[in-house]
């Protein structure tokens, strides 16, 4: 017989963690629409896909010169 539990939990956040988690969710839908787009974009161009480590970079490099907001 196999059990499975699970367990919900609830934050309660004030307004600043509240916030700063917007931020976050907001920077990470950035990131993952521009890799996105950037794999695409390589992939139709030269039918190869970017890796994670490239795309990683290039978005680093990117938030030092463009996106300080991330």
């Amino acid at each position: 017989m196999r059990v499975m539990r699970a367990c919900k939990t609830e934050l309660h956040l004030n307004d600043a963690q509240l916030t700063a988690c917007k931020r976050h969710a907001g920077a990470a839908r950035y990131a993952y629409t521009w890799g996105l787009a950037r794999q695409r974009e390589a992939y139709l161009a030269t039918g190869k896909s970017p890796s994670a480590c490239e795309r990683h970079r290039d978005l680093t490099v990117r938030k030092q010169a463009e996106l300080p907001w991330m």
